[in-house]
């Protein structure tokens, strides 16, 4: 038996890939804007006075989105998978919020 052989390496599912959204009146702030594709944990923590909420749109449609609003101070998580390359949109669709500055790029890369 050889010592430095390399042990087996079983396959391994990769795990999501975190990303930080941090949102407040009236701004929605992305602390990884890009990404590569697969699947993705989006962090949201609401720093502001107002609930908030999260949707993910891509080419103007809906991809996914938060099925709570997040009230102030509070965290939620977002998982979804996301395997087209591209820009997405992430906006607050609460009253006005998305028209009055909360809205973010998330890029998908190679």
């Amino acid at each position: 038996m050889l010592a430095d052989a390399a042990p087996p390496v079983a396959h391994l599912a990769r795990a999501a890939t975190s990303v930080g959204i941090g949102e407040r009146e009236f701004a929605l702030a992305v602390y990884r804007p890009r990404v590569h594709p697969g699947a993705l944990k989006l962090n949201v923590q609401n720093l502001g006075e107002d609930v908030h909420d999260l949707v993910v749109l891509h080419g103007g449609k809906r991809v996914a989105g938060l099925t709570e609003v997040v009230k102030p101070g509070g965290t939620a998580a977002l998982r979804l998978t996301l395997r087209k390359i591209g820009t997405y949109q992430l906006v607050c669709t609460i009253a006005d919020h998305e028209a009055r500055g909360m809205h973010a790029t998330l890029r998908v890369v190679r």
